[in-house]
């Protein structure tokens, strides 16, 4: 124990040497922890070594409202480690710390006259010493603009596009601006309705669920292990489950702005240190899954033998399985009861996408190269009516690629069942109607749309490392 401590105290007289200056330092410690407490006028970061089984060290940041928006958990057993990972909560929090700033968006047609707007509201506001800053931008430029906003206003002469804005931007206020208060640039009449509507928005919200400590890791008595990672929205999540005989004894998600796979390292790392009897771990990620080897270029790995490397490291079997056909497998089992179904997975903002494919109660790898992997093929085979990069801004677009990529799949596969992710599509009826320009109503398979593909991802994931344990 003496060792544990003397590593702790190192790390802790580390963090506490090197916190910026302006924050607020205190320290907790009982006989199983040791926390190092640094408080800013808007969040608060918690360093905080756990002496379980094992030395679990904790990085998390807490924002006025206790919810935690930065989360790292990982065995110290190397301070050098630890010390880098310091350096991106150091980050995080000196981003979180700045005092918050009502962002909204205008948006018309070609963004000439929200524009002008903007000049005026913006110069009101810091008149009035209003923490609320405007920006501008035509219809085509709204999504991708909006990720950052707390509130996107949409001009009276494309109001027609509120409904498919309010179902995209479901996180955030939006709202047709009103024709009196537009036609006459009635700047003080606009500031007094974005502080009532985001004041009104904030009181609405749910309270988000609170990320486990890693004190559960010791209560847990698994053998299954599921880690997954997510792009969503440009953000990387990585979370896991631990299962015993299909019952979950460990959930936890590490939220971070920064994937590298030395991540998921660490939490297969702690997971195995606390639970030595896990006798199978499924990754679940992103990219092209090949026999044990991934190559996902956004975390700068090419053809890497993950399976064979994270097997000899862990001495334990790993399978690799691509999200789409996790969650597409997933789907069948829960809502399907098993039968044939195709996932769709759309990115925000991306013009490709992956398809997972479920036939005959299997998972299709790879089928006609398509199978868990981008639709590259198809893409060099189709015409697209504009640059495939514009259409992926706009609802419009992302129905027009997603038409023109299903068809693709129905023509090749004849799939009777169609589900699909993606946030830029309003509703399905848009989509089917752009298929049937393409192919025959009677030959498009029933479509369905999720808004959620979490549990369908554990579910596939669990399934196919039974089948392959059994």
């Amino acid at each position: 124990m003496d060792d544990k401590k003397a590593l702790a105290e190192e790390l802790l007289a580390y963090c506490r040497e090197h916190a910026d200056s302006g924050l607020e330092i205190s320290e907790k410690h009982s006989d199983d922890a040791m926390s190092l407490v640094l408080k800013s006028k808007n969040v608060t970061g918690v360093v905080t070594v756990y002496f379980l089984q094992f030395t679990i060290c904790e990085y998390r940041i807490l924002d006025s409202s206790d919810e935690t928006v930065f989360y790292l958990h990982f065995e110290l057993n190397d301070l050098d480690h630890a010390k880098e990972l310091y350096g991106e909560m150091k980050e995080s929090l000196r981003k979180l710390d700045e005092e918050k700033t009502t962002e909204v968006l205008l948006c018309c047609s070609c963004g000439l006259t929200t524009s002008y707007f903007t000049m005026k509201l913006n110069d009101a506001a810091q008149s009035m010493g209003l923490k609320i800053n405007f920006e501008a931008v035509p219809y085509e430029m709204l999504y991708d603009a909006a990720q950052e906003k707390d509130m996107v206003l949409i001009a009276p002469q494309i109001g027609y596009q509120l409904k498919n804005a309010q179902a995209i931007l479901s996180d955030k206020v939006v709202m047709e601006i009103p024709v009196q208060i537009f036609s006459n640039y009635d700047v003080l009449g606009l500031l007094n309705l974005v502080r009532e509507k985001t004041s009104a928005k904030k009181e609405e919200e749910p309270v988000k669920e609170t990320v486990y400590s890693v004190r559960k890791l010791e209560e847990a008595d698994g053998s299954l292990l599921v880690v997954s990672i997510l792009d969503l929205e440009g953000r990387t999540q990585l979370a896991y489950r631990l299962y015993d005989k299909g019952k979950i004894t460990v959930e936890n998600q590490i939220v971070k702005n920064r994937y590298r796979f030395s991540d998921v390292r660490d939490v297969i790392s702690l997971v195995k240190a606390m639970n030595p009897q896990i006798n199978a771990i499924c990754l679940v990620t992103p990219g092209s899954v090949s026999e044990g080897k991934l190559t996902y270029e956004k975390a700068n790995i090419y053809n890497e033998d993950i399976r064979e490397s994270l097997e000899k490291d862990y001495n334990t079997k790993v399978w690799l399985m691509n999200f789409a056909d996790a969650v597409a497998l997933g789907y069948s089992i829960r809502e399907q009861k098993g039968e044939d179904t195709s996932f769709y997975f759309m990115p925000t903002g991306s013009y490709l996408g992956n398809i997972g494919m479920v036939v005959n109660h299997r998972l299709v790898h790879h089928s006609a190269h398509m199978g868990g992997r981008q639709l590259d093929g198809i893409s060099t085979i189709t015409t697209f009516p504009q640059n495939p990069y514009t259409l992926a801004a706009t609802p419009e677009g992302n129905i027009e690629l997603a038409a023109r990529y299903l068809t693709g799949l129905i023509t090749y596969t004849g799939c009777d069942h169609v589900v699909f992710y993606a946030k830029r599509i309003p509703d399905v009826r848009q989509l089917r109607e752009k298929i049937s320009q393409f192919i025959d109503d009677e030959y498009i398979p029933e479509l369905v749309k999720i808004n959620s593909i979490r549990e369908y991802l554990y579910a596939g994931a669990l399934n196919y490392m039974e089948g392959q344990v059994n």
